[in-house]
């Protein structure tokens, strides 16, 4: 639709679209779903965004021409446009991948508007309030329409420039699915096999089989491979330490590892490549007592070195008390703590394990208590708060 209709009416294309989706949900659970769903949604935007157009005090000769060619047009039976990347959504992020948009406004924008992330679930992968990824949104929406071009994607070369950020949304994309910011679920599965899906068409692309592609894909099956063992059967969330390995996905692994060994041949190292190693490790271990902490340890450095950001330095502190204990690790988390972290649940839950660990049960408790606060995932509030009962202040 935007391709189509041009990203000078991106506004009212997001409004066709979501106006198609919600007559989809009056009709079809009494009239069933039909035969080409994807179809009959992209039919019905179309005709709702042209009705607008003709409405509209803006309606020139431009528009029209537009609407004229858009009613000739017959929409494929399966309303996937081919071209060498073969997949509409992934095309359409590589398309708000442009150099000409401010790379955070590129995730912003394919966050909000391909894998309809709220304000608040992006304001949390990027660490930012949600005041601020609203106000990026706008702007990133702004630039379209400034530079007036149709959303359509470079061939060749021009897709291994976008690549870099589309990795990252992707990453981002599979973060939300494993461990959702809001709402009772702790996991999404849907998201993260999206997620998985979509690095599947670009690994077929020959250009765009990077390190980094093939490295992202096997974090996502070594993650994957865990999903069973989360969640017990009573529902609560299960911690690696709790978790039945028994029920980790064997398969799965073997394909993380089949991946991770191809990002190994191409001799660069990347973020997603230390990330996918740190994952293998808790893979290859029979049980929690058997993980080699010293390699995961030494992983991170490399990690921080490539990524010198406050979460990563957040998550090799876990490592660390494995390693070299609970005081040093305290150490530590005191000499990064910043206006930023204090406000993320998970300083706090890392912090309460450690004062735990340590003996002090009074300031544990306030610091589960702190986190069952900050975390908006229902699941694990309820965790940090039978936490926080089960080290009482003395």
């Amino acid at each position: 639709m935007a391709r189509k209709f041009g990203a000078d009416q991106f506004e009212l294309v997001e409004d066709a679209v979501q106006e198609a989706l919600y007559k989809a949900m009056q009709a079809w659970p009494f009239s069933g779903i039909p035969a080409n769903p994807s179809g009959w949604i992209t039919k019905t935007a179309q005709n709702k965004l042209i009705d607008e157009l003709r409405r509209s005090q803006g309606f020139d000769q431009k528009a029209k021409q537009i609407i004229d060619e858009a009613e000739k047009q017959q929409l494929p039976d399966d309303v996937i446009l081919r071209n060498e990347l073969g997949d509409d959504l992934l095309k359409m992020m590589f398309a708000c991948c442009r150099p000409e948009i401010n790379e955070e406004y590129q995730i912003i924008l394919a966050l909000k508007i391909l894998c309809g992330f709220g304000n608040k679930e992006i304001a949390m992968s990027l660490f930012k309030t949600e005041e601020a990824v609203a106000k990026a949104y706008l702007r990133s929406k702004e630039k379209l329409r400034e530079t007036g071009f149709m959303l359509s994607v470079p061939s060749g070369e021009g897709l291994g420039h976008r690549l870099e950020n589309l990795l990252r949304i992707i990453y981002l994309l599979f973060n939300e699915g494993y461990k959702a910011a809001l709402g009772p679920a702790l996991v999404r599965k849907d998201l993260c096999l999206e997620a998985i899906r979509l690095t599947g068409h670009i690994l077929d692309h020959p250009s765009l089989s990077t390190s980094g592609a093939n490295s992202l894909m096997a974090l996502m099956l070594f993650q994957t491979a865990r999903f069973e063992s989360r969640i017990n059967k009573e529902g609560r969330l299960q911690t690696l330490l709790e978790q039945d390995r028994g029920l980790w996905d064997r398969k799965l692994i073997e394909g993380g590892i089949a991946y991770l060994d191809r990002a190994a041949q191409a001799n660069e190292l990347t973020e997603y490549y230390v990330q996918a190693s740190i994952a293998a490790v808790h893979c290859f271990a029979p049980d929690f007592k058997s993980t080699d902490w010293n390699a995961i340890l030494s992983l991170y450095n490399i990690l921080l070195r490539i990524n010198p950001g406050k979460v990563v330095a957040l998550n090799r502190i876990v490592a660390l008390a494995r390693v070299e204990g609970p005081e040093k690790a305290l150490l530590e988390l005191k000499s990064i703590e910043d206006e930023k972290l204090v406000n993320y649940y998970l300083f706090h839950a890392i912090k309460a394990d450690l004062l735990n660990t340590v003996g002090d049960r009074k300031s544990a408790t306030a610091a589960y208590e702190k986190a069952s606060i900050l975390a908006d995932n229902q699941l694990e509030k309820e965790y940090l708060l039978s936490m926080a009962q089960k080290a009482p202040a003395p």
